[in-house]
């Protein structure tokens, strides 16, 4: 914080300081800014604005402790302008963005069914407890992780899949599965799409048998471009959460892999809402397809 406002330091030390302090109190102002705006769009731009107004009035502030307090006022000032924004804008007839439907990314009927999917899904979400809400914008429009997330909520990362999970199911009540398929799907990450083109990832492909059940096999393949893994009868598409992070798309569980002395890849551990359920011993080497 000294650093951040201390006029004589050079400028570019001085946004270095202001970037710790962001990502150190990022996930707090969002979470407090979609507790007042209800949707992530509005929340980030809550963010955006707040972040720079504290940028610009910080030689104001005279307690550095106060620093994360301060963040918050500033982010519900910029939630509560924003819905008196749209209270004014709520009363001009026709649809919100809609002179933005034909902008050259595709033909307008297009634009349109993707505007009104992205009302649905907003209108479903915002019908979720608040709870859920909270939960199912951090994971999917932040993508952020369960520990990251239970951090952000102030509970324990059981806890926030639980919510996750319960978010999910109560979407796909609400929501025609041609919507939930593709929204629910995490998208693998442009870093972890390189890796698998790479074939970085080819050490975590093949077989792995949980001691405890020596009949019941997992598989994880290179299926082109996607790391698909097979057991119980299912094929799930799994992505990247970091090094030895895995996690299905389709459901809530996050699979952690153990390396050996020599650091090769020897065991899946595969958890769910934060609670171990297995472990499975790597017992063969697949190729990838």
């Amino acid at each position: 914080m000294a650093r951040a406002r201390n006029a004589r330091v050079p400028i570019h030390e001085q946004h270095a300081a202001f970037s710790e302090l962001v990502a150190r109190f990022e996930e707090m102002a969002f979470v407090t800014a979609l507790r007042a705006c209800r949707d992530a769009e509005s929340a980030r731009d809550a963010c955006q604005e707040a972040f720079l107004t504290a940028w610009r009035k910080l030689p104001t502030l005279r307690e550095a402790s106060a620093f994360g307090a301060w963040i918050k006022r500033l982010v519900r000032t910029q939630c509560a302008r924003a819905r008196r924004r749209r209270s004014v804008t709520a009363e001009v007839p026709g649809i919100r963005g809609a002179e933005n439907v034909a902008d050259g990314s595709g033909d307008a009927s297009h634009q349109v069914c993707r505007h009104e999917t992205q009302t649905l899904i907003q209108r479903a979400i915002q019908r979720l407890p608040a709870k859920e809400r909270e939960a199912i914008l951090l994971f999917y429009f932040l993508g952020e992780p369960l520990s990251a997330m239970a951090r952000a909520l102030g509970v324990s990362a059981g806890t926030a899949g639980k919510r996750v999970h319960d978010a999910r199911l109560h979407l796909r009540r609400m929501l025609p599965r041609s919507i939930t398929e593709p929204f629910l799907n995490v998208p693998a990450s442009p870093s972890f799409t390189r890796l698998l083109e790479g074939g970085m990832l080819d050490e975590y492909v093949g077989e792995y048998r949980f001691d405890e059940r020596p009949d019941h096999k997992l598989v994880i393949r290179r299926e082109r471009h996607q790391l698909v893994c097979y057991g119980g009868g299912q094929r799930n598409v799994i992505a990247g959460r970091g090094r030895d992070k895995l996690v299905p798309i389709e459901f809530d569980g996050e699979g952690r892999f153990r390396r050996d002395g020599q650091g090769n890849v020897s065991h899946f551990v595969y958890y769910e809402f934060g609670r171990r359920l297995g472990t499975a011993r790597k017992t063969a080497s697949l190729p990838g397809i």
